[in-house]
Order: structure tokens, then C-alpha cells, then sequence
């Protein structure tokens, strides 16, 4: 399975994020969620579904970036990513 990373530009997380997937080498597939109801529709199942989200749902808080790992696993936290290196 691909990384895929969804974001938002204007989220001030995401820049951080992105940089430090370069840093990593890590590949992935870009999902913007403002830019169109297909792409949020999409994120939100990942959001609905994954257990990493359970202390984010309705808290107020969106959850991104977040960096789908598997099919199971997502990452929410910068630091996190270290956990990638190859």
C-alpha cells in the first residue's frame, strides 16, 4: 500500500509534515481535503474508521496532516515520522 498524506495548505501543520516526509525520503500520494467534497468525503472515512483518531473526534480538532501507513495505521504527529526511516 501507498503513503497517501492528507492535508490542507492552509493548516499551519502541514507544511512542518511535508518537509519532514522530504527529509525522510518518504514517497506519497497528496490528497488535498479543501479543494473538492470527493477528497474530504475520502478523509473523513479515514478519520470515521482508523483508532488513531479516537482522541481527536469531537474534540474539535480535524486530524491533519495525517499520513495513512496501511490499511490500519495512520500518522498524526511530526514526531511520529521518524518511525518511517528506512
Amino acid at each position: 500500500m501507498e503513503y497517501i498524506l492528507y492535508f490542507a495548505e492552509s493548516c499551519p501543520d502541514t507544511a512542518p509534515f511535508k518537509e519532514k516526509l522530504s527529509k525522510l525520503g518518504i514517497i506519497y500520494k497528496e490528497v488535498e481535503v479543501m479543494t473538492s467534497l470527493r477528497n474530504f468525503k475520502e478523509f473523513l472515512y479515514v478519520r470515521d474508521t482508523y483508532s488513531q483518531f479516537e482522541g481527536i473526534r469531537g474534540n474539535m480538532k480535524i486530524g491533519i496532516p495525517c499520513l495513512v501507513v496501511n490499511e490500519n495505521e495512520c500518522i498524526l504527529e511530526l514526531n511520529e515520522l521518524d518511525k518511517l526511516k528506512k
